[in-house]
Formats: structure tokens, C-alpha cells, sequence
């Protein structure tokens, strides 16, 4: 969506005048006591994506509010939740905006804010696995591309197993987890959505997928590279910068890294390397830096 080629997409199958409202739905299982009984909420946020980012991100503008809070029955409960999507998106509805004109919007689910569990739940993936493509587990590190899953793909697997399973639920989930698609529910919240597919909507995970995942190696190569106690001694031998954080104490003895610290090591990562390693691996690690 942050490209503009699924905004230009949508518009050429909306009629001529229509305005797109991009929805973007966003769940977290949120802990609320540890030792009192082992609590726990399952809130549902929903904004658009015709509201800026700037103001999206601030909890003071309100943009983007509370739906509810899910129950244990996933897929019924978000159904139920984003059932008026079907017919608005079907038929669009008239809203007036803020300069007065009264346009026909056409809702479409574009964007679904998850971490890694939560996007195997939504998109009925085999946990695991990959929920935007088909790769194998046993080919996640290669660097062939896979076929993308579609919603029409995952759709027709679950239906085809409960067709042939005889109305066994053992049945059912062992021939979807055969295919890599998880067989817990029968029908998924977003069968019928229009203009949706709900492998595109999946965001990556920043924090875990990102500064969690390809940052934490990137550290492990660094100490590889340079040892733990040489990258500790050029941390701390940086300059003092403004908005920069500077590592005194190292890095090495840290435990429980937040996303935050990690975010501000990839600061100040790339100067470590410098006169230590070739111009190729420099060029490798700021293309990684860049891409997180």
C-alpha cells in the first residue's frame, strides 16, 4: 500500500469518481497480570490509510480507535467485526469530507498489523511457515523465490479438507498441515471480503522480524568479524553525538535487549567496521542497515 500501486490497483476496479478508503486492522494478545491469574486481553484497533501517518501514530488525535476485545473464537469473532466491510465494499458508501464534497468510498481491508503468531492465526498459516509465501520450511534460507500464497489458494485447501475429511477435526488439520495451511478454522474471517487478499494485507514485523531477527545476526557477524571485546572497545571509543546513543558499558553484557536498544546500536553499527573489514563487506552491512 505504501507504494501507491495497490491504491492505483483498487481504484481501477472502483467506478469512475469513487474514492478508496484503505482499512487497516491491527491486533496485539496483550498480558495484563503475571502472577494473579494469568490474565490477558485481545484488543482489535482499526484506522485508514487516507489519514496521514504523522497523525495515525499519535494517540492524542484519536485516529485510531477500539473495535473490541476478541474471545477465543478467533475467526467468528472477527467476522463478525468486519461483516459491514462486505457491503460497503460491494456497493461503497456515501461520506461527506472535510471540504464539503460528498464522495462514494469504497472500504477495502488493505493492511493487517500482526506479530509473527498473530499473522499465522489470521492467515490460517501453519505456524512456522512463511504467511506471504509457499515456501518450504526446509527452504526459508535458500534464495529462490517462492509463488505467493493468495487467499483464494488458502481458501480452497481448507474447503477441499473439510470436504474430504468426513467432518473430523484430527482429519481435516493433519491434510492441511500437510500444505502448510493451519485446519483449526473452517471458514476465516476474511472469505468474502472484497478487493482483499489477506497474504498481501500482512505487514512485516519490525521489531521481531527486523531488529529482533536480521539486526541480532548482523551483531553475532560483527563479534565474528572483530571479537566481542574489540566491538565493545570501539563502541565506546565513538564520538559523543547529539541524538546518538553512546555505549559505555558495551553491548556484550546486555541482556533482554529491547527493540528501542537494538534501533539505536544499528546508530552507530556501521562505524565499527570501519578499517576492520574489506569495502565489499562494509557495502553488505549498510544494504542490511538500509533495509531495516
Amino acid at each position: 500500500m505504501w507504494t501507491g500501486l495497490w491504491w492505483n490497483k483498487l481504484q481501477e476496479c472502483l467506478p469512475k469518481g469513487a474514492a478508496a478508503a484503505p482499512v487497516i486492522i491491527a491486533t496485539d494478545k496483550t498480558q495484563l497480570t503475571q502472577f494473579s491469574g494469568n490474565k490477558s486481553v485481545y484488543p482489535v484497533y482499526l484506522t485508514l490509510g487516507n489519514i496521514p501517518r504523522a497523525i495515525r501514530r499519535k494517540p492524542s488525535e484519536h485516529a485510531c480507535i477500539l473495535l473490541g476485545y476478541l474471545p477465543r473464537i478467533f475467526h467468528a469473532a472477527m467476522h463478525l467485526i468486519v461483516k459491514p466491510l462486505i457491503a460497503t465494499g460491494d456497493e461503497g458508501i456515501e461520506v461527506t469530507s472535510g471540504d464539503g464534497c460528498v464522495r462514494r468510498v469504497f472500504p477495502a481491508l488493505a493492511s493487517y498489523v500482526a506479530d509473527y503468531p498473530e499473522q499465522c492465526l489470521v492467515t490460517c498459516s501453519k505456524y512456522g511457515t512463511c504467511p506471504k509465501c509457499q515456501c518450504p520450511v526446509d527452504m526459508l534460507g535458500k534464495d529462490e523465490p517462492a509463488a505467493l500464497r493468495t487467499s483464494e489458494l488458502t481458501e480452497d485447501i481448507i474447503t477441499q479438507a473439510w470436504d474430504s475429511g468426513g467432518g473430523s477435526a484430527s482429519a481435516v488439520e493433519a491434510e492441511c498441515m500437510m500444505l502448510d495451511v493451519s485446519g483449526g478454522v473452517k471458514k476465516p474471517f476474511w472469505v468474502g471480503l472484497p478487493y482483499a487478499d489477506i497474504h498481501l494485507s500482512i505487514t512485516p514485523d519490525v521489531l521481531h522480524q527486523l531488529y529482533q531477527g536480521v539486526f541480532k545476526h548482523l551483531i553475532s557477524w560483527c563479534q565474528d568479524l572483530l571479537s566481542p571485546e574489540e566491538l565493545d572497545n570501539r563502541l565506546r571509543c565513538l564520538p559523543l553525538a547529539h541524538g546518538v546513543r553512546h555505549f559505555k558499558n558495551s553491548i556484550s553484557n546486555l541482556s533482554q535487549i529491547s527493540g528501542k536498544e537494538r534501533k539505536e546500536m544499528a546508530c552507530v553499527l556501521l562505524a565499527c567496521l570501519i578499517g576492520k573489514v574489506s569495502q565489499e563487506t562494509m557495502l553488505t552491512f549498510r544494504s542490511l542497515l538500509d533495509f531495516i
